[in-house]
């Protein structure tokens, strides 16, 4: 009698560890609603249109992956490689892509507000149109990234890199772009006059002309307008 007790003492302690025990990234699982791909290459797949709300796919590997008009609100993706992946249309409110790198990451059209981009490494990407409200993106390495008609009304850029990007035609009003570094960034014919933070230093690198609207106390540096950017 005594000997059975020993027995079921730690078969239940093993199971309530069992129990209590964190579930693990599934790679193997089926694109759905809240899948966990942590960790997980998941790279040169087809999911457009796919429902992924708030799914995890930290630190996973998804270059090349086609995320076109797919629903993404709330999904983490931070520290992700996203070299060539596509979010064209894409669903991605209240997103967290903090860390993410890759270089020509295709967001056209993408809602993206409330979004979180903080620190990430997305060099000559595509966000023309694309919803920025609010979205928050201090540190972002976005050099050569197309801005053109996105709307980043509200968006933090605090010290962001925005050399050689594109803002032609962006909605940048109550933006905060204090410490943003704009060299050669394109603003020509952009109002900027709703923004914050911006000073004297960034408008003198950057490339505006004539019908750029500065903020009140700015004035445009005699170096306006550029050459063309280059190919």
């Amino acid at each position: 009698m005594f000997r059975t007790a020993f027995l079921v003492l730690p078969l239940a302690g093993a199971l309530c560890l069992w129990a209590q025990a964190p579930a693990v990234a599934a790679c193997t699982d089926k694109p759905a609603k809240e899948s966990d791909w942590t960790n997980c290459k998941k790279s040169s797949l087809s999911l457009v249109g796919m429902g992924l709300q708030r799914s995890v796919m930290i630190k996973a590997d998804l270059a090349g992956t086609d995320f076109s008009q797919a629903a993404l609100q709330g999904a983490d993706l931070s520290k992700s490689n996203l070299a060539n992946t596509w979010f064209v249309k894409a669903d991605l409110t209240k997103s967290n892509f903090a860390g993410a790198f890759g270089t020509r990451t295709r967001f056209t059209d993408a809602n993206m507000t409330d979004a979180d981009l903080t620190k990430v490494e997305l060099s000559r990407g595509d966000m023309i149109r694309a919803r920025l409200e609010n979205a928050q993106m201090g540190g972002a390495q976005l050099l050569r990234v197309n801005l053109t008609g996105a709307r980043l009304k509200g968006a933090k850029l605090t010290a962001s890199n925005l050399s050689r990007a594109m803002l032609i035609g962006a909605d940048l009003s109550d933006a905060d772009l204090r410490g943003a570094y704009l060299y050669l960034t394109r603003i020509e014919g952009t109002d900027m006059s709703g923004t914050t933070g911006l000073e004297q230093w960034q408008l003198q690198i950057a490339c505006g002309d004539a019908a750029t609207k500065l903020p009140a106390g700015l004035v445009r540096p005699g170096s306006w307008p550029c050459p063309p950017p280059e190919p």
